[in-house]
């Protein structure tokens, strides 16, 4: 097979705590394990932001430093790219791939129509001039580039609704842990207690944003906690502004317990304790924590968003509708399932075979060595 010299240039930090940035290192160490070679870039460190605009003016010097690095730099085969970032330059330095990480336009929709904040509210006009922006430039990065790498079945599903004149450059990849994680987490599902006689210990897990469902999320856990007193939520990595949104007499009876930050060393055990996990989004990219939650051998009551699509087929059993129903929940659903072949499809070796195996079949020569 043909080895290819890749950059895979991500708008993210390169930190394992980062979603886009994970999904960086490990598609780029996927690729150096076929023999690619692979250059990964970020733009940062960057300047902090204090003002609304100075968030285009970050997205323009990222742009700029992404330009500036490819001057410096022998021409790629293939630029595996964010698609804000994708300039004139970059486009004219190899083959593009505008790899998605999350639905861009979705989310400012989102975010508009669902303002939080007095602040939010007053700078709105602005925030729509900052979506038009950010719109226009990833319509140009999606035109310039060769090929729309999508975020799982309804990400591609949506683009080939609302983008059909793209079709021919649509393909899809699935999100996946890195496979440390994945052996960490197979010893938290063989090792896993079923034990729900004082109780069920709910855990949903994410930033407190209205694209996460969190309205619907508080309506479940209040109707939820009054029916089963025994049951208890725990809501982590939400930031500091989830307390306002819940009755003061469920937190301080400790039925909903909030985890406003955690050390990613920290979700091994985060997942053990607790035996049901809960999806809410209305919008996503993927939501890896489906992964997290389903490896370790918690089901999952979950929305029809991100990867839940694509997971089912391997989880029928663990990946359900959300909201779960009011009565009493079957310890059946709660004893994880065999995980069959789901290994080999969810893996970052396969979704950089996949990848390659469809730029090599339609853009280079599968048996050149070069």
């Amino acid at each position: 097979m043909r080895s290819l010299r890749i950059l895979i240039a991500t708008h993210s930090p390169l930190a394992p705590e980062f979603g886009a940035g994970q999904m960086a290192i490990n598609l780029a160490s996927a690729f150096r394990q076929q023999g690619h070679d692979v250059t990964l870039w970020s733009p940062y460190p960057m300047p902090g932001q204090t003002r609304w605009w100075q968030a285009l003016q970050s997205l323009l010097l990222m742009r700029n430093k992404l330009d500036d690095f490819l001057a410096t730099q022998q021409p790629f085969d293939v630029i595996d790219c964010y698609a804000l970032f994708i300039t004139k330059q970059v486009a004219n330095s190899g083959l593009v791939v505008a790899r998605s990480v999350q639905p861009d336009i979705l989310y400012i929709a989102s975010n508009l129509n669902n303002p939080q904040k007095i602040k939010e509210i007053i700078l709105l006009p602005f925030g729509y001039l900052f979506a038009l922006a950010n719109i226009f430039l990833l319509l140009q990065g999606w035109a310039r580039a060769k090929y729309i790498l999508c975020l799982g079945s309804l990400e591609l599903q949506w683009m080939k609704k609302w983008f059909p004149w793209w079709r021919n450059k649509l393909f899809s990849y699935n999100n996946a842990l890195a496979k440390a994680e994945q052996a960490e987490l197979a010893q938290i599902r063989i090792h896993r207690q079923i034990n729900t006689q004082q109780g069920i210990r709910f855990l949903w897990i994410g930033r407190w944003a209205a694209h996460k469902g969190i309205k619907e999320l508080v309506n479940f856990i209040i109707q939820r906690a009054a029916l089963h007193p025994q049951d208890t939520f725990t809501i982590a990595g939400c930031g500091t502004a989830v307390e306002k949104d819940f009755p003061p007499e469920l937190i301080q009876s400790g039925q909903v317990k909030i985890l406003p930050s955690f050390e990613r060393s920290q979700l091994s055990d985060l997942l053990a304790n607790h035996n049901i996990g809960l999806f809410t989004s209305r919008v996503e990219g993927w939501g890896l924590v489906l992964n997290e939650m389903l490896e370790a051998g918690m089901p999952i009551f979950a929305t029809m968003a991100g990867g839940v699509l694509d997971l089912q087929p391997y989880f029928q059993d663990m990946l359900l509708p959300f909201p779960p129903p009011s009565q009493n929940i079957s310890n059946e659903i709660i004893k994880p399932k065999p995980m069959d072949d789901y290994y080999s499809t969810f893996s970052w070796e396969t979704t950089a075979e996949n990848y390659v195996n469809f730029l090599l079949k339609k853009n280079f020569d599968p048996n050149s060595t070069k």
